[in-house]
C-alpha cells in the first residue's frame, strides 16, 4: 500500500518527536504508519484506539480502575441508580458503615425468589439489574451500600491523553495491534485469498490481550452464595 499523506503534526514544529509514545497522539502516529493508507484519517485511528482501550478494559478487571461507591437508600427504597461508569460489576456489598455483608443475588428474578416480599428491615441481599441497585428486604430506615468495581477508563480524546488502566508494557502494543487489526480489515475487504495484516495484528492482539488477562485480577466465576428465605439461618438476626 502506497503511505499516507497524513495530517499529523510536524515532529519539529509541534513536538511528535518527543511525544510519550504512548499518548494518543504518539499512538496515532504509530498505527498511521502502519497502515500507510490515505483513506484512513486521524480520526479513525484515534476512534478506533479508543474502542481499543474499552474493548481491553471490558476483557480483564483492570486494577487501576477500581472503584468506590456508596449508595443511599431511604426508607421503603427498593433500588437506585448504579455509578454511571460502572463496567465489573461489585463482587461484594456492605452495609456502612458497620461494614455488615449485603449478599450479591447474580441476577433479579434469584434475588425476589430467595427473598420475596416481605416487611422492611435490614438489607442482607441485592442485585444489579437494569442499571440499578435492588435490596431485599426494603430498608426500615436510611442505610447506604458501599461496594468495589470496575469502572470504564478516561476516553482518549486530546492528543496527551494515555490509556488509563493498562500495564505500561502492554497499554501500546495492545492499542496498536487492535487498530490495526480494525482497520486492516476495513481496507483488505473484498481482498482475494487470505487477510494478511488482518490475521497478522489479529493474532497479536490476541496474544497481548491474553496476557493482560492473566495479569489482572480475576473475575469472579463461581456461583453466587444465596441464601434461601426459607433457611432459619440464611437471614438471622447474627447474619452474616
Amino acid at each position: 500500500m502506497a503511505m499516507a499523506a497524513m495530517n499529523l503534526p510536524r515532529a519539529d514544529a509541534q513536538g511528535i518527536r518527543r511525544a510519550v509514545p504512548d499518548s494518543l497522539a504518539g499512538l496515532t502516529a504509530e498505527v498511521s504508519g502502519i497502515v500507510g493508507d490515505p483513506s484512513v484519517s486521524e480520526d479513525d485511528v484515534a476512534r478506533t484506539l479508543g474502542r481499543g482501550l474499552l474493548a481491553a478494559a471490558a476483557a480483564a478487571r483492570l486494577p487501576d480502575l477500581a472503584a468506590w461507591a456508596e449508595i443511599p437508600l431511604a426508607p421503603g427504597q427498593a433500588d437506585a441508580p448504579l455509578p454511571a461508569d460502572l463496567l465489573h460489576a461489585p463482587v461484594d456489598a456492605f452495609l456502612l458503615p458497620a461494614r455488615g455483608r449485603v449478599r450479591l443475588a447474580p441476577d433479579l428474578a434469584v434475588l425476589r425468589r430467595s427473598c420475596p416480599a416481605t416487611r422492611p428491615g435490614r438489607p442482607r441481599l441485592a442485585a444489579l439489574a437494569g442499571g440499578r441497585l435492588h435490596v431485599r428486604p426494603v430498608p426500615a430506615v436510611d442505610v447506604v451500600i458501599g461496594f468495589e468495581y470496575g469502572r470504564l477508563p478516561a476516553p482518549l480524546a486530546a492528543p496527551g491523553d494515555k490509556p488509563e488502566g493498562l500495564p505500561v508494557h502492554l497499554a501500546g502494543p495492545l492499542l496498536v495491534a487492535y487498530a490495526c487489526r480494525e482497520l486492516f480489515e476495513r481496507l483488505e475487504e473484498g481482498a482475494d485469498g487470505v487477510k494478511t495484516q488482518t490475521a497478522a495484528y489479529g493474532k497479536r492482539y490476541e496474544t497481548l490481550l491474553a496476557e493482560l488477562t492473566a495479569t489482572s485480577a480475576p473475575r469472579q466465576t463461581a456461583p453466587a452464595d444465596v441464601p434461601s428465605a426459607a433457611d432459619p439461618y440464611g437471614f438471622g438476626e447474627d447474619w452474616p
